[in-house]
């Protein structure tokens, strides 16, 4: 059954040369980006604080995957860690031989004036799933307000919400999961946990990382009595205060990112396990006697969703081969990362399983790296729109590895500052010099050939 909705006004609330929509990572690098080439530019957040699924999910630890390696973070993710090392230091982290983790709630604060300072116009609780278009081109983004519907007109869209919401309402074609039946990675609601004791947990070896592995032997022994599929518990930051700043481990399987019932349904049943685990480490973890929960993410937390048909789709082949492309914007270190999409934990993580046999784990190998070209930021059918994070175009597997939060802030960055040299020169984003877009995002500090 369909209704039709009857035609709205809306006030038109601002024009701007660049309109960024989602406040995450990718948000962050476009709107700086644009910002930096002397556009008007806004970024629309649907919450009260940026970071996205860092501050919203509690996803701190950001690069681990790169330390100890020879890899670095570039860009606009280099600039922001390394300011916030200046005025925030380790987060009050006590974990040694750690890679650096943000604190969520520092960091809210901290990129408020991060993103503010490059004159960036911000605007919070600012849902959007609804454009007008006229021919091909985006006129208006429609943000649903409790006042109503308020219109923000553009030049430049930029569509960085993760799930590629803004691109869906214009109709741009898209994938979504895995080609056999669409699913995607689980989502995840992460845990906070105070009055650990810390005498217990502090200095080397590192008895977090020995509780992960003893937690696994067990799971798969059968000896914890958990419901939850998830085998391992990675954990952030330990405190001198007795907080561990989260658990990685509540996941709900084969639901749809995209979908209220599915959400629902992800952030129920993720506080149950919740509940459990939380049981679980009070009766059989030396240290933990008594603790008690000291917050739950306040939104479950996704690791894919849609993938935006673009101009160039990005492949795992592509990866492998290390695809040369004239226009790469951005370089990665060459990892992927793909949770068991359908809750099986009987794989051993390899490349070969494609996502159809458990999980996929490939870590940084040497100096292996990749390409993203400019085409997969650029969405078919309407011209002033571009995409950037992880609902850019590529297939399943590729997304696996430049769903990275610094991947996301690069890909940010570079669709930024190719809106902001579109609106100086008034062309459309696909006319853009690539030439000076590369060397512009080389003097930002992006690593690129």
């Amino acid at each position: 059954m369909k209704i039709k909705i009857p035609e709205r006004v809306a006030d038109v609330a601002a024009e701007v040369d660049v309109l960024v929509v989602g406040g995450g990572p990718a948000g962050i690098g476009a709107a700086i980006g644009a910002a930096r080439q002397g556009s008007r530019v806004m970024l629309l957040e649907k919450r009260g604080f940026l970071g996205g699924n860092i501050t919203g999910c509690y996803v701190e630890t950001c690069n681990h995957f790169m330390y100890g390696t020879k890899f670095e973070a570039s860009g606009i993710y280099h600039e922001l860690e390394d300011q916030y090392k200046v005025r925030f230091g380790r987060s009050h982290d006590i974990r040694v031989n750690a890679s650096h983790r943000f604190s969520s709630e520092y960091l809210k604060v901290f990129l408020d004036d991060f993103v503010r300072n490059a004159g960036v116009e911000i605007k919070f609780h600012s849902f959007v799933n609804e454009v007008v278009i006229e021919d091909d081109q985006i006129k208006y983004v429609i943000i649903q307000s409790k006042k109503g519907p308020l219109a923000i007109k553009a030049g430049i869209v930029i569509d960085t919400t993760g799930d590629g919401d803004v691109a869906f309402s214009a109709g741009v074609p898209f994938e979504q999961g895995r080609a056999l039946d669409g699913l995607c990675q689980p989502g995840t609601v992460n845990v906070r946990i105070a009055g650990v004791d810390v005498e217990k947990f502090k200095g080397t070896p590192d008895k977090l990382k020995e509780l992960n592995l003893k937690f696994r032997e067990d799971y798969r022994a059968g000896k914890t009595g958990l419901s939850c599929k998830r085998q391992d518990i990675p954990a952030g930051r330990l405190t001198p205060a007795g907080i561990v700043s989260y658990f990685n481990y509540a996941c709900e399987y084969e639901i749809d990112p995209t979908s209220p019932d599915g959400l629902t349904k992800g952030e129920m049943a993720c506080r149950r396990y919740i509940m459990e685990f939380y049981d679980y480490l009070k009766s059989n973890v030396d240290g933990m006697q008594n603790i008690e929960i000291a917050s739950i993410a306040p939104e479950i937390g996704f690791r894919d969703s849609r993938r935006i048909q673009g101009l160039y789709r990005l492949t795992k082949d592509d990866i492998e081969a290390d695809r040369k492309f004239d226009d790469a914007v951005v370089r990665y270190p060459r990892i992927y990362d793909m949770l068991a999409t359908d809750g099986n934990m009987k794989g051993d993580g390899s490349l070969e399983g494609e996502g159809y046999k458990g999980h996929v784990y490939v870590p940084i190998e040497g100096d292996r790296s990749y390409l993203i070209p400019f085409m997969c930021l650029l969405p078919v059918r309407i011209s002033n729109l571009m995409v950037a994070g992880r609902c850019l175009s590529a297939d399943h597997l590729a997304e696996s590895s430049l769903r990275a939060i610094s991947a996301c802030m690069l890909t940010g960055q570079a669709a930024g500052t190719a809106a902001g040299m579109a609106d100086n020169g008034g062309i459309k984003p696909v006319d853009v010099n690539i030439r000076g877009l590369q060397e512009s995002l080389r003097k930002q500090g992006v690593d690129l050939p």
